[in-house]
Parts: C-alpha cells; sequence; structure tokens
C-alpha cells in the first residue's frame, strides 16, 4: 500500500470508528439489507410456483443478493468514492428487487399483502443506504475544503 492510499485508508476508518463502525456489519443499512434478504427468501418459499419458475426464483435471488454484498463490498473498498458507488450498486439492486416482487404479485405467485414486510424493509434499507452515501459526500466535501485552505503555518 502506498503512502497516499494508507492515509487514505486510515482517515476512513477513522470517520468510521468516530460512527461507531467497525466492521461492515455494524452499518444499518447492511443489516436492513441482509433483513430484507431473508424476507425475500421467505416470500420465495412460501410460493410454490415461484419456488418452481427458476428464472424468476434466480432474478430475484440475484438481486437481493446483491444488496447487503454491495454495502460490504464497497465499505471494504477503503474509499469513501468506492463506497457511494457501492450504495447506488445497493440501491439499484433495491430497485430490481422491488420490481421482481411486484412482477410475481402480478404473475399470481404471491399476494400483495405478502410482500408489504419486503417492501417496507426495502424502503428503509434505502434511506439507510442514501444517508450513509451523504455522509460520505460530506466528508469528501470537508476534506476538499480542508486541502483549499492555505497553510498558514508553513514558512516559505
Amino acid at each position: 500500500m502506498n503512502e497516499i492510499a494508507a492515509s487514505e485508508w486510515n482517515a476512513f476508518c477513522n470517520i468510521c470508528a468516530s460512527m461507531g463502525v467497525r466492521h461492515y456489519k455494524d452499518l444499518f443499512a447492511w443489516q436492513l439489507g441482509e433483513e430484507l434478504k431473508r424476507e425475500v427468501y421467505r416470500i420465495l418459499r412460501s410460493s410454490t410456483e415461484a419456488w418452481r419458475d427458476y428464472g424468476y426464483r434466480r432474478q430475484v435471488v440475484e438481486a437481493i443478493r446483491s444488496v447487503p454484498a454491495n454495502v460490504a463490498e464497497g465499505f471494504r473498498r477503503c474509499s469513501p468514492g468506492d463506497f457511494m458507488r457501492f450504495l447506488d450498486y445497493s440501491m439499484g439492486s433495491l430497485g430490481e428487487t422491488e420490481t421482481h416482487l411486484l412482477d410475481g404479485i402480478d404473475q399470481g405467485y404471491f399476494a400483495a399483502d405478502d410482500c408489504q414486510k419486503a417492501f417496507r424493509l426495502a424502503t428503509r434499507c434505502g434511506k439507510a443506504c442514501n444517508r450513509l452515501k451523504q455522509s460520505q459526500a460530506r466528508y469528501l466535501e470537508e476534506r476538499k475544503a480542508r486541502q483549499r485552505k492555505p497553510n498558514r503555518n508553513r514558512q516559505t
């Protein structure tokens, strides 16, 4: 790891530690993504028709697995910019999952009431991802502002 990357990593770790986060599993967005994943699995298993439709089931599973996985991967990239990008991927996967559930309702695989908890969790997870992304954007802006300020202690 070069000197700049090491200082970036240390700064990122300090930010996370100040938020009480030492591991991606501490992130509320990841926790909600995991809870949503379990709920979507429950919904899929409750419908014989959805479970038998391998193509549909595969798409739903791939989409929902991506939600917490992208939060974790972005966090482990140790870069606020990368983290923000992976949070965007996670939010995209949330939308994809919701759309697949709506499609399942339209196909008669499950009733709309069966999916309400999943839709509420998806909304909460999306908000958590968005707040996390905003915190990373604020950090980047503050860092840029500090870098633009001239060092008055420096002798010329």
